[in-house]
């Protein structure tokens, strides 16, 4: 099965033109990330996009709560992620 996943999603991926800002685009290639096949051809300005999500608390210093949340809700953008947005920001939600 994984096998499939991961042959639909560089098919996926090698077919349509990415948009960094896409929240389902952003989601497709970190999954991918999340199953360790890496950052795909065409997929570093999604997940680039992903990690430049960053707040600050009051005192200008990075929050890693607010960015976890920040980071979920530009998931969760995406109406059909299969429950992969919650995934993905577990385990990369508090990365900088």
């Amino acid at each position: 099965m994984r096998k499939l996943m991961v042959a639909v999603f560089c098919w996926v991926v090698s077919t349509s033109p990415v948009f960094a800002k896409d929240s389902c685009t952003t989601v497709l290639c970190m999954a991918g990330m999340l199953q360790g096949v890496g950052v795909v051809d065409g997929c570093s300005g999604a997940v680039k996009h992903y990690f430049s999500i960053i707040k600050f608390n009051d005192h200008g210093e990075i929050s890693l709560n607010k960015t976890f949340k920040a980071r979920s809700r530009f998931l969760n953008q995406c109406e059909s992620n299969g429950g992969w947005s919650q995934k993905i920001n577990q385990k990369y939600g508090r990365l900088l």
